[in-house]
């Protein structure tokens, strides 16, 4: 299945909110883009520890508050945000392919790839922690 071509201004603008979320002191574990061909849709997936110890909706409320405060406006669609657990199982699996082969997915493409059995049809890593 063919999927919708992630631009240039979308990888530098979810590189500007991973930023201002640490400067902002907003523990951002790891993040990337990631393609939900079920949806057709690119997300921009975050992984913080606020999912798992004060939920997701207070994760949400942390990242939208730092979303909505970046100058100048972000030209991204906040609705493509995902937070999740850095327990979240692709991100586990990601992070263990690092360590097991030393590999260092930052500022990489991943394209029709399996990691513990999930596939990933398109993504692309700013980090994984």
């Amino acid at each position: 299945m063919a999927t919708a071509t992630l631009v240039g201004y979308e990888i530098e603008e979810g590189k500007r909110l991973l930023d201002a979320l640490n400067e902002a002191g907003l523990s951002i574990d790891s993040g990337l883009w990631i393609y939900d061909s079920e949806r057709e849709f690119w997300q921009l997936m975050l992984t913080s520890p606020l999912c798992d110890t004060h939920g997701m909706l207070k994760a949400y409320e942390e990242i939208l508050t730092v979303f909505h405060n970046v100058e100048p406006a972000l030209k991204i669609d906040w609705t493509s945000l995902v937070a999740v657990s850095p327990q979240y199982e692709l991100i586990e699996g990601l992070r263990q392919l690092q360590c097991q082969f030393n590999l260092d997915f930052s500022g990489r493409r991943i394209v029709n790839n399996m990691v513990d059995r999930i596939l990933i049809e398109d993504a692309y890593v700013y980090q994984i922690k």
